[in-house]
């Protein structure tokens, strides 16, 4: 791990007294810069949204997350999707994990539909209503942290086409803690990765575990605090930004004696949206540095031949300097 002034510099981001709906209110500017130099040179940080309250992530995570991980095996494979990554995950050897996902999770009508699926008795109250609350909150942050990227950038009429060709999947996994002679290993929940979407937001139940590497290859624990999240920038803003905001590794590593329970919500493009680095960051000086590509196939694409390259968005579409 690296020295503990690294950590201290990640910035800690202040969102509370700000709204989606609001751009430019007071406030809003200190905060646009703070997120555009985090993700520039971080390319994650801590964000504090005290709607998120402690309340309501005890019921989700203390209450409707538990209950969606004690259902039966056979009720939890139900959670089946086409797309990699937008359904059930687990009983994989030598990986403790198990995780399930949710496709507009801010809308009531997703959220009934996933638990009328799983759940026996059909729907779940004490799932659906903590579960839809938490998604909406999530995706109001989400909202800012783009809205202030694009205009920091000077490309904020952008957005709005942005959002349009937008989808949002809640995953929530599950990391037991280690088996009794497990106990002082630090186990690999999950193998180091850069994520391929947009932005992803993630609340976890004060159980630590994820590990961020910084541009200089030093490894960092992301260590939020009971009223804050983290929010991660992904290959897809990568490319977008032309390389201004950048991707990080990242990979969750559990121990202890208790379970983690995490809920990330992920920011995606439609699946055949044409990505490729915004025309204003384009010019001789500041020449495209990635090819256009659509989202299925590099996400195709990572995980058959470029599964094992360095750095997949660099891999698949880098121009060559």
């Amino acid at each position: 791990m690296c020295s503990e002034n690294v950590v201290r510099e990640v910035p800690k981001i202040d969102f509370s007294a700000l709204h989606p709906d609001q751009p430019g209110s007071r406030g809003w500017a200190e905060v646009r810069a703070q997120v555009a130099e985090a993700l520039r040179t971080y390319g994650w940080f801590e964000a504090v949204y005290e709607k998120v309250t402690p309340e309501l992530k005890e019921k989700v995570f203390g209450s409707a997350v538990k209950e969606l991980f004690n259902l039966p095996l056979e009720a939890k494979l139900r959670n089946v999707s086409d797309k990699p990554f937008h359904g059930y995950l687990g009983q994989i050897p030598f990986l403790r994990y198990e995780s399930l996902a949710i496709l507009h999770p801010h809308e009531p009508d997703a959220i009934k539909a996933f638990t009328d699926l799983l759940w026996p008795q059909g729907s779940s109250d004490t799932f659906c209503e903590p579960v839809c609350g938490f998604s909406k909150l999530l995706v109001e942050l989400d909202q800012m942290v783009r809205m202030m990227v694009l205009e920091s950038l000077g490309v904020e009429k952008h957005y709005d086409s942005l959002m349009k060709t937008n989808k949002f999947l809640l995953r929530l996994s599950e990391y037991p803690a280690p088996e009794e002679d497990e106990e002082k290993k630090k186990m690999l929940g999950l193998v180091p990765h850069r994520d391929k979407n947009t932005l992803a937001i993630v609340c976890q139940n004060q159980v630590d575990g994820l590990d961020m590497q910084t541009q200089d290859g030093k490894w960092i624990p992301a260590v939020p605090s009971p009223s804050s999240v983290i929010v991660i920038a992904g290959d897809t803003l990568r490319a977008w930004t032309n390389g201004q905001m950048y991707s990080p590794l990242h990979t969750v590593n559990v121990g202890g004696s208790v379970t983690r329970y995490s809920a990330i919500l992920f920011s995606l493009p439609e699946d055949e949206l044409m990505i490729e680095p915004l025309p204003e960051l384009v010019d001789e000086t500041h020449p495209a540095l990635f090819k256009p590509y659509t989202y299925s196939e590099y996400v195709r694409f990572c995980f058959s031949e470029g599964r094992d390259a360095e750095c997949q968005l660099d891999a698949y579409c880098r121009i060559a300097p």
